[in-house]
Protein backbone atom coordinates (compact mmCIF):
# COMPACT_ATOMS: atom_id res chain seq x y z
CA UNK A 1 0.00 0.00 0.00
CA UNK A 2 2.66 2.34 0.93
CA UNK A 3 3.98 1.61 -2.45
CA UNK A 4 0.89 2.36 -4.22
CA UNK A 5 0.57 5.96 -2.06
CA UNK A 6 3.86 7.13 -3.16
CA UNK A 7 3.28 6.74 -6.37
CA UNK A 8 0.01 8.72 -6.40
CA UNK A 9 2.32 11.29 -4.38
CA UNK A 10 5.14 11.69 -7.05
CA UNK A 11 2.32 11.39 -10.04
CA UNK A 12 0.99 14.45 -8.01
CA UNK A 13 3.72 16.28 -7.78
CA UNK A 14 4.48 15.60 -10.81
CA UNK A 15 1.52 16.76 -12.70
CA UNK A 16 0.88 19.72 -9.80
CA UNK A 17 2.90 22.83 -11.99
CA UNK A 18 0.57 21.66 -15.47
CA UNK A 19 -2.64 21.45 -13.58
CA UNK A 20 -1.99 25.04 -11.95
CA UNK A 21 -0.68 26.67 -15.24
CA UNK A 22 -4.06 24.70 -16.38
CA UNK A 23 -6.17 26.76 -14.15
CA UNK A 24 -4.21 29.90 -15.09
CA UNK A 25 -4.86 29.84 -19.16
CA UNK A 26 -1.55 29.82 -19.39
CA UNK A 27 -0.63 26.07 -20.61
CA UNK A 28 -1.00 23.42 -23.74
CA UNK A 29 -1.86 25.72 -26.73
CA UNK A 30 0.22 29.33 -26.26
CA UNK A 31 -0.38 32.25 -27.83
CA UNK A 32 -1.19 30.76 -31.03
CA UNK A 33 -4.30 29.13 -32.10
CA UNK A 34 -6.33 32.52 -32.45
CA UNK A 35 -5.67 33.53 -28.67
CA UNK A 36 -7.79 30.16 -27.11
CA UNK A 37 -4.97 30.10 -24.17
CA UNK A 38 -5.31 34.02 -23.16
CA UNK A 39 -9.37 33.58 -22.70
CA UNK A 40 -10.50 32.93 -19.83
CA UNK A 41 -13.70 31.27 -19.05
CA UNK A 42 -16.25 34.31 -19.09
CA UNK A 43 -14.20 36.23 -20.78
CA UNK A 44 -14.91 35.76 -23.85
CA UNK A 45 -14.84 38.27 -26.51
CA UNK A 46 -18.19 39.88 -27.69
CA UNK A 47 -19.26 42.79 -30.28
CA UNK A 48 -19.22 45.60 -27.99
CA UNK A 49 -22.35 46.95 -26.84
CA UNK A 50 -24.60 50.29 -27.17
CA UNK A 51 -22.57 52.98 -25.43
CA UNK A 52 -24.58 55.45 -23.81
CA UNK A 53 -22.63 57.96 -22.52
CA UNK A 54 -23.11 59.92 -18.86
CA UNK A 55 -23.83 63.32 -18.28
CA UNK A 56 -23.62 65.68 -16.06
CA UNK A 57 -26.84 66.85 -13.88
CA UNK A 58 -25.99 70.65 -12.80
CA UNK A 59 -29.16 70.74 -10.43
CA UNK A 60 -28.55 67.73 -9.17
CA UNK A 61 -25.10 68.94 -8.19
CA UNK A 62 -26.76 71.65 -6.43
CA UNK A 63 -29.31 69.71 -4.48
CA UNK A 64 -26.11 67.19 -3.37
CA UNK A 65 -23.92 69.85 -2.61
CA UNK A 66 -26.55 72.00 -0.52
CA UNK A 67 -24.39 72.49 2.48
CA UNK A 68 -21.07 73.63 0.57
CA UNK A 69 -22.81 76.32 -1.44
CA UNK A 70 -24.60 77.30 1.78
CA UNK A 71 -28.26 77.32 -0.02
CA UNK A 72 -31.10 78.76 2.33
CA UNK A 73 -33.95 77.17 2.51
CA UNK A 74 -36.12 78.69 0.14
CA UNK A 75 -33.10 78.30 -2.24
CA UNK A 76 -33.04 74.62 -2.02
CA UNK A 77 -36.66 74.31 -1.57
CA UNK A 78 -36.88 75.61 -5.24
CA UNK A 79 -33.79 73.87 -6.52
CA UNK A 80 -35.65 70.54 -5.23
CA UNK A 81 -38.77 71.86 -7.50
CA UNK A 82 -36.55 72.00 -10.27
CA UNK A 83 -35.42 69.06 -9.62
CA UNK A 84 -38.25 67.22 -9.74
CA UNK A 85 -39.74 69.07 -12.46
CA UNK A 86 -36.55 67.62 -14.56
CA UNK A 87 -36.62 64.31 -13.04
CA UNK A 88 -39.93 63.62 -14.45
CA UNK A 89 -39.65 64.77 -17.85
CA UNK A 90 -36.20 63.08 -18.20
CA UNK A 91 -37.34 59.91 -16.69
CA UNK A 92 -39.13 58.08 -19.82
CA UNK A 93 -35.75 58.84 -21.69
CA UNK A 94 -33.70 57.31 -19.13
CA UNK A 95 -35.95 54.27 -19.30
CA UNK A 96 -36.24 54.68 -23.15
CA UNK A 97 -32.25 54.14 -23.01
CA UNK A 98 -31.86 51.89 -20.32
CA UNK A 99 -34.21 49.78 -22.18
CA UNK A 100 -31.81 50.07 -25.64
CA UNK A 101 -28.46 49.63 -23.51
CA UNK A 102 -30.37 46.03 -22.06
CA UNK A 103 -31.32 44.65 -25.27
CA UNK A 104 -28.12 46.02 -27.16
CA UNK A 105 -26.02 44.33 -24.73
CA UNK A 106 -23.37 42.63 -26.31
CA UNK A 107 -23.66 40.26 -29.68
CA UNK A 108 -22.89 37.31 -30.63
CA UNK A 109 -19.39 35.56 -29.38
CA UNK A 110 -18.54 32.78 -32.08
CA UNK A 111 -19.81 34.86 -35.26
CA UNK A 112 -20.06 37.93 -37.17
CA UNK A 113 -23.54 39.77 -36.20
CA UNK A 114 -26.11 39.17 -39.02
CA UNK A 115 -27.30 42.31 -41.04
CA UNK A 116 -30.57 42.80 -38.89
CA UNK A 117 -28.55 43.39 -36.09
CA UNK A 118 -26.17 45.56 -37.44
CA UNK A 119 -29.68 48.02 -38.95
CA UNK A 120 -31.07 47.51 -35.50
CA UNK A 121 -28.28 48.70 -33.66
CA UNK A 122 -27.50 51.70 -35.72
CA UNK A 123 -31.06 52.23 -35.60
CA UNK A 124 -30.10 52.31 -31.79
CA UNK A 125 -27.57 54.37 -31.61
CA UNK A 126 -29.57 57.07 -33.53
CA UNK A 127 -32.26 56.82 -30.55
CA UNK A 128 -29.58 57.15 -28.15
CA UNK A 129 -28.12 60.39 -29.81
CA UNK A 130 -31.64 61.94 -29.93
CA UNK A 131 -32.74 61.11 -26.46
CA UNK A 132 -29.48 62.24 -24.73
CA UNK A 133 -29.44 65.19 -26.61
CA UNK A 134 -33.42 65.65 -25.09
CA UNK A 135 -32.10 65.22 -22.11
CA UNK A 136 -29.29 67.27 -22.24
CA UNK A 137 -31.35 70.36 -23.58
CA UNK A 138 -33.73 69.54 -20.58
CA UNK A 139 -31.02 69.37 -17.94
CA UNK A 140 -29.46 72.71 -19.81
CA UNK A 141 -32.84 74.74 -19.08
CA UNK A 142 -33.52 73.54 -15.98
CA UNK A 143 -29.57 74.66 -14.97
CA UNK A 144 -30.23 77.78 -16.26
CA UNK A 145 -33.33 78.18 -13.41
CA UNK A 146 -31.77 76.50 -10.71
CA UNK A 147 -28.63 78.75 -11.24
CA UNK A 148 -30.47 82.00 -11.53
CA UNK A 149 -31.24 81.62 -7.96
CA UNK A 150 -27.91 81.60 -7.12
CA UNK A 151 -25.96 84.45 -5.74
CA UNK A 152 -22.40 85.43 -7.40
CA UNK A 153 -20.37 83.41 -4.72
CA UNK A 154 -22.74 80.81 -4.94
CA UNK A 155 -22.59 80.63 -8.56
CA UNK A 156 -18.77 80.60 -9.12
CA UNK A 157 -19.05 77.28 -6.25
CA UNK A 158 -21.79 75.54 -8.37
CA UNK A 159 -20.04 76.29 -11.75
CA UNK A 160 -16.52 74.71 -10.27
CA UNK A 161 -18.49 71.95 -8.96
CA UNK A 162 -20.27 71.87 -12.51
CA UNK A 163 -16.38 71.83 -14.45
CA UNK A 164 -15.34 69.22 -11.48
CA UNK A 165 -17.74 66.64 -12.29
CA UNK A 166 -18.02 67.41 -16.40
CA UNK A 167 -14.09 66.33 -16.33
CA UNK A 168 -14.21 63.56 -14.02
CA UNK A 169 -17.26 62.33 -16.27
CA UNK A 170 -15.40 63.23 -19.81
CA UNK A 171 -12.18 60.57 -18.19
CA UNK A 172 -15.48 58.09 -17.48
CA UNK A 173 -16.83 58.30 -20.89
CA UNK A 174 -13.36 58.08 -22.86
CA UNK A 175 -12.42 54.63 -20.76
CA UNK A 176 -15.92 52.93 -21.12
CA UNK A 177 -15.80 53.67 -25.22
CA UNK A 178 -19.18 56.29 -24.84
CA UNK A 179 -19.07 59.89 -26.43
CA UNK A 180 -17.80 63.18 -25.30
CA UNK A 181 -18.84 65.51 -22.71
CA UNK A 182 -22.70 65.63 -21.76
CA UNK A 183 -24.24 62.67 -23.14
CA UNK A 184 -26.35 60.76 -21.45
CA UNK A 185 -26.36 57.53 -19.13
CA UNK A 186 -26.60 55.47 -16.07
CA UNK A 187 -24.72 54.72 -13.23
CA UNK A 188 -24.29 58.09 -11.47
CA UNK A 189 -21.53 58.90 -9.97
CA UNK A 190 -22.83 62.68 -7.39
CA UNK A 191 -24.10 65.24 -9.81
CA UNK A 192 -24.87 62.55 -12.95
CA UNK A 193 -28.22 61.75 -14.75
Amino acid sequence: MTNARLLRTACLIALLPSLVSAQRGMGGMGGGMGGIARRRPGNLEREPGLAVPKQVNAVNLLVEHRQDLALSDSQFARVVVIKRTLDSTNSPLARKLDSLQRVFKGGPIFSEPSAARRDSLAEARVMVVEATGTIRDNISAARERAFALLSPGQLTKAQELEATAEKAIEDENKRSGGEGRRGGGSGRPPGLS
